[in-house]
């Protein structure tokens, strides 16, 4: 049993190193290429307030006020 808790932790532990890791190879600059990959969606809710998302590039900004939904939409396809 306690062989099962050790490996357990030991995996843990690798697991959280390889994350931070990998987040700290990969710097600022793919940060800033996903925030250019990305547009900013703004609706008006019924309630009056603005509800702002964002979506990719090529996904079109879907608003369903009914059901109270903003979601992005299927690239190529848009808003289903």
């Amino acid at each position: 049993m306690k062989r099962l808790v050790m490996s357990l932790a030991v995996a843990a532990a690798l697991a959280a190193a390889g994350t931070m890791a990998f987040d700290t190879a990969r710097g600022p600059q793919s940060t800033a290429a996903l925030a250019a990959a990305t547009k900013v969606c703004k609706s008006k809710t019924p309630a009056g307030k603005t509800k702002t998302w964002r979506c990719g590039a090529d996904q079109a900004c879907c608003v369903n006020k009914t059901m109270g939904t903003y979601v992005c939409g299927i690239p190529g396809l848009g808003c289903l």
